[in-house]
């Protein structure tokens, strides 16, 4: 059903179908209730969009919802998807003052695929970085023999993830050192946080805690979101 809902959302987004016609679909091959099957499509939206959603999918389905994004897209995919889901926790939790915390450990779990530098997926980023890369220096005829030969269910494979207990007051340090100002641009924080109205800065380790850098203050710098991504996949 998961797998249906994902799929049809897709289609919903890349407006090939209606929301109407595909929460029928739901509703007649899997029973979904017409009105949890739009839910399930909003979502899938506001998290391709990287936009807030007030209501909420099952843990469960979220889990699943993110782990399809990286399947198909790998760390990159997560991050309008993980940059929702966080609006949204702070979202609900301010709003019905509860911690929501099953759905910030499955954020966290799938931000590490993004920020901690774990080496099995780093391998795998930079290998098919390397592959794209000799595609773009192949002429256009030996790219469409391939692509001709390749099989069009992609294929799969599991990697490990290791996290790090970081040091929550080095990060409060950090944010209070920063005084609600982007360390590497300058600029204000884009937004206040809903939760506890603190600007909104993400806290970076300059050399990365998976390369043996210290989870201390003077090995943090307080970001914005945009430089923070500069600092994981710019120049």
């Amino acid at each position: 059903m998961l797998h249906r809902a994902f799929t049809l959302s897709k289609l919903v987004h890349e407006n090939t179908l209606t929301q109407a016609d595909a929460s029928r679909q739901l509703n007649v091959e899997h029973g979904v209730n017409i009105n949890s099957a739009k839910i399930m499509i909003t979502v899938y939206d506001r998290l391709v969009r990287g936009v807030i959603f007030k209501r909420a999918l099952s843990s469960s389905d979220m889990h699943y919802y993110l782990a399809q994004f990286f399947a198909e897209g790998g760390a990159e995919a997560l991050l309008n998807p993980l940059t929702a889901l966080w609006l949204h926790i702070e979202y609900y939790e301010d709003k019905n003052s509860v911690n929501l915390n099953t759905l910030r450990d499955i954020a966290s779990q799938f931000d590490i695929l993004i920020h901690s530098g774990n080496n099995s997926l780093s391998t795998i980023n930079d290998e098919f970085d390397n592959s794209v890369q000799e595609s773009l220096l192949s002429s256009p005829e030996e790219r469409q023999r391939r692509i001709d030969e390749a099989d069009e269910m992609p294929s799969s494979r599991t990697t490990s993830v290791k996290v790090y207990n970081r040091n929550a007051d080095v990060v409060a340090s950090v944010l209070i050192r920063a005084d609600g100002v982007c360390e590497s641009c300058g600029s204000q924080a884009p937004f206040i946080r809903r939760k506890d109205n603190t600007p909104y800065l993400e806290v970076h380790h300059k050399i990365r805690l998976a390369d043996g850098g210290k989870d201390i203050v003077g090995n943090a710098e307080a970001l914005c979101p945009n430089c923070h991504r500069k600092a994981h996949f710019g120049i």
